[in-house]
């Protein structure tokens, strides 16, 4: 179903949307004010629970309670603040906040989510409550941002290897890769590539990992097989009077 892992290699929109809930404390919320019926979008606090439950916290002092008491409708908009998460996605999850109880935080009835994808570069899609509740937040969403930096800093020629070995280019026509963000499925690399132009590039894991450590072996492993390939094209000359020097 839509709420595991998606076609190509990648998650599905609704695993995604659920990360990207995961990633946040904070988000827009619309509400309808009682006057003529227009929205008025508000800072608030956001959490899911463990059962994927959204929480809202309007505050006291704002329009949202107010706006809310009178009509439940509403929309969440929820982006991560800083990148490379914020690159990701961007999610609104629509329904109803429950104000009956006691605050600060009230349950959000998602009735839908909309996801507009970022890395994916996909239209917006929508999200049943059911395939958004059901869906797991991505294993390395709280590893990802350290392993993209590591990657980036120490790592950058292993890189463009991967990303020479996935696209089937010479090594040397590779005039940029930058890694953006990785998830159990693979990773996603901003590229150029000589003659064309810049690119964000999906490259897959050979199979699905199950934590931070497994990623940085299973990168290492793509970065080892790119680089065996390479050297099967351009085989090394062994130099064998340094050998026998060295005796």
């Amino acid at each position: 179903g839509s709420g595991g892992g998606g076609g190509g290699g990648a998650p599905s929109a609704a695993e995604t949307a659920r990360t990207v809930a995961a990633m946040v404390a904070e988000g827009t919320l619309s509400t309808l004010c009682p006057e003529g019926g227009c929205p008025v979008g508000t800072p608030v606090g956001f959490h899911l629970d463990k059962n994927g439950q959204a929480w809202v916290e309007p505050g006291e002092a704002g329009p949202a309670l107010a706006n809310l008491s009178a009509d439940a409708r509403c929309s969440l908009t929820v982006q991560p603040a800083a990148y490379p998460a914020r690159s990701v996605a961007c999610v609104t999850l629509v329904g109803q906040v429950d104000v009956s109880g006691t605050g600060p935080a009230y349950p959000l009835r998602v009735e839908k989510a909309l996801y507009f994808g970022g890395l994916d570069a996909s239209d917006s899609q929508q999200v049943s409550p059911e395939e958004f509740v059901a869906a797991q937040p991505d294993t390395l969403h709280e590893a990802a941002p350290e392993l993209v930096k590591i990657w980036n800093e120490e790592r950058a020629e292993d890189l463009y290897r991967i990303v020479s070995h996935q696209l089937g280019v010479p090594l040397e026509d590779m005039l940029y890769a930058e890694l953006v963000w990785v998830d159990r499925l693979g990773m996603y690399v901003r590229t150029e590539v000589e003659g064309h132009d810049e690119a964000v590039v999906r490259v897959p894991f050979y199979r699905p990992v199950i934590d931070e450590r497994d990623a940085r072996s299973v990168i290492t492993m793509a970065a080892q097989i790119a680089w065996e390939s390479e050297r099967t094209y351009t085989p090394v000359p062994v130099p064998l009077a340094d050998a026998a020097t060295s005796n």
